[in-house]
């Protein structure tokens, strides 16, 4: 995995032609490459913050796509801060 940093979308799909959800994230690898740490971007609150946490809850595999047309496939992790997603390699 290269070494990254910038912007990108965390992607659920219903199929390969529907997007359900899409969340602009700011990213930036994790020492050692082995995962990906998402801050939504910009960051939200409250009941914004509990759907996109439900939807970790209920299906927390997703596409990590960057603005170069790139994307892998994902895990996400809600992590200890509210606005933070973790996102490791499957």
């Amino acid at each position: 995995m290269n070494s990254r940093e910038g912007t990108a979308h965390l992607e659920w799909w219903a199929n390969p032609s529907t997007c359900l959800v899409r969340i602009p994230v700011r990213v930036t690898s994790t020492p050692g490459g082995a995962a990906w740490n998402a801050a939504l971007s910009p960051g939200i609150d409250g009941e914004a913050r509990e759907s996109v946490q439900d939807l970790i809850d209920a299906d927390p595999f997703c596409t990590l796509h960057f603005g170069d047309g790139s994307a892998v496939n994902v895990e996400a992790a809600h992590l200890e801060t509210s606005t933070t997603c973790g996102s490791e390699w499957t």
